[in-house]
């Protein structure tokens, strides 16, 4: 069995920085969440050395909240009629591990996890294991969420906190090659479905 390594870490590119990273003819049509995840990976992609990873997998709880919210609104507003094929098309979970393997030209596995809190370590455990088994010698592992500000009006007036660490994104890549300078090698990913209870995730991992 191989080992895993994590090779780099890439979190919440900031707004100012998306031109270091993003072609701005390219992705004009991007909402807030789809631009930031798509410089965050292409960041971590950046600092890792690999270009084109085997696998790119991405866990999301909510997907793009933000396209998901003006489709709703069209069809509620316009009915069926609506017009709104780029807003339909990033709404699906899906979408933004599509648009990083397309943006790089990258046609290897692409999946996506949704599996609430615990979206990410679903996506992580993917790639875990078929880098431990020799399928994919390099993943690009994503998680990938927004709260818009009207759905955080609807959380705070229902008295649900601790939501703020949804608004994010994160990449890392993940080799059963060290490389120069590996950050990590990722030695468990351990997720506990409870019975009436939320489930929970667990990363295990050895600094190097």
């Amino acid at each position: 069995m191989n080992k895993v390594y994590v090779l780099a870490i890439a979190r919440d590119v900031p707004a100012e920085d998306y031109r270091l990273y993003l072609d701005p003819m390219k992705t004009r049509r991007y909402g807030r969440l789809l631009k930031r995840a798509l410089a965050t990976a292409l960041k971590c992609m950046h600092d890792s050395g690999v270009s084109h990873p085997d696998a790119i997998i991405n866990g999301t709880a909510l997907g793009s909240w933000d396209d998901s919210e003006h489709m709703l609104r069209g069809l509620a507003t316009e009915g069926e009629q609506v017009s709104m094929p780029t807003h339909f098309m990033l709404c699906t979970h899906n979408s933004v591990a599509s648009m990083i393997g397309i943006y790089t030209h990258t046609q290897g596995y692409n999946s996506t996890y949704s599996h609430g809190s615990v979206s990410f370590e679903c996506a992580l455990m993917d790639a875990f294991l078929q880098l431990r088994s020799g399928q994919a010698q390099t993943a690009l592992v994503c998680a990938n969420d927004e709260l818009t500000p009207e759905l955080q009006q609807h959380l705070t007036q229902l008295g649900i906190t601790g939501w703020v660490a949804a608004d994010r994104s994160l990449s890392v890549m993940l080799s059963v090659a060290p490389g120069a300078h590996p950050l990590y090698e990722l030695t468990g990913v351990r997720i506990v479905h409870t019975k009436d209870k939320a489930d929970s995730a667990r990363v295990i991992y050895r600094k190097i």
